[in-house]
């Protein structure tokens, strides 16, 4: 029984060499580290001769420079090398870069090709259909005028679309050319762009102001909330208003009742504007709702020892 035999691709082919050529330049690249290691082993060793050995051994001084002269010549012969094989390697991907684009336009190409081809069988079919369509609804233009006018727009499109067909199709059949021998751009279809991701708004907080104060928003801009009006502040400055008693929230009753009463008499550089960025926070404090008759009352905490458990005997 015969195998089937399956022939490389000329882009197998390159891919082929550059996988070899890169593979020999690691290779070149480990074999440069060693001549570096052994022209640096001789060049240490003709020093150490100059500096303190025998000056008057010419034959050892001659093999030490030897030396030197055999590890420079085989690094450098490596370094050479490795500049061809680069060289060979950039040319070889380019061959591939180019490999890739000459079968992508032919596969373009014979879709494209295919599809006219399929869209030439059709027309003629088709436009005799609506011609029959047409003559048959205008012999029944008597029936009513709707009849007659839509079997003359039918003939009208008919007619219209096969002198449309006559110009474009050829043309398509020579930008298939153009495509397949690369002068003229592979046609692509332009993507929608794409739908911009809303960012996250920042969560705010409504109080109702019995002290006109001053805040930052989100942005850090400086903003004014006057007294007995609604207030939209980031939420850390609302919950700080509220423990301050310079809000209270939007369902207390004195909303109902005050909002409004100031006016819009307001000084916003006046002494008695709290600045609520500016409110220190008292560290080891329990929070206290901002309750007005919780807030009055002063609840402290007293340290009275530790906790005891009571067991109870029925």
């Amino acid at each position: 029984m015969k195998l089937p035999v399956f022939r490389k691709s000329q882009m197998d082919k390159i891919e082929s060499v550059i996988a070899s050529l890169a593979k020999r330049g690691d290779q070149l690249a480990e074999k440069r580290i060693a001549a570096q290691k052994a022209l640096g082993k001789a060049i240490k060793a003709r020093q150490e001769a100059l500096l303190s050995g025998d000056l008057d051994d010419q034959r050892a001084l001659d093999k030490l420079q030897g030396t030197v002269d055999s590890a420079k010549s085989a690094l450098s012969g490596i370094e050479d090398a490795l500049g061809l094989l680069a060289q060979q390697k950039a040319e070889a991907e380019a061959g591939l870069a180019a490999e890739r684009d000459r079968a992508e336009r032919a596969k373009v190409s014979d879709e494209i090709n295919a599809a006219v081809s399929d869209i030439e069988k059709r027309v003629e079919p088709t436009l005799s259909a609506m011609r029959e369509i047409a003559e048959n609804l205008m012999a029944l233009d008597h029936l009513s005028f709707e009849i007659g006018q839509l079997g003359r727009h039918l003939s009208g499109v008919a007619g219209e679309a096969e002198i449309a067909f006559a110009f474009v199709v050829p043309d398509v059949r020579r930008m298939v050319g153009a495509v397949k021998d690369g002068s003229a751009a592979i046609p692509l279809r332009p993507k929608a762009p794409p739908v911009p991701v809303p960012e996250p708004v920042a969560p705010t907080m409504t109080v109702f102001m019995l002290r006109s104060a001053n805040y930052r928003d989100h942005d850090g801009r400086k903003r004014f909330a006057g007294q007995y009006e609604d207030a939209m502040m980031p939420v850390p400055t609302a919950q700080r208003a509220l423990r301050h008693g310079a809000a209270v929230p939007v369902t207390d009753p004195r909303r109902a009742q005050l909002r409004g009463a100031r006016g819009s008499d307001y000084r916003p550089l006046a002494p008695d504007v709290v600045d609520l960025d500016a409110i220190e926070e008292p560290k080891g404090v329990p929070y206290v709702v901002s309750d007005p008759a919780l807030r009055e009352a002063n609840f402290t905490v007293i340290d009275r020892g530790p906790a005891r458990a009571l067991k109870v005997t029925p």
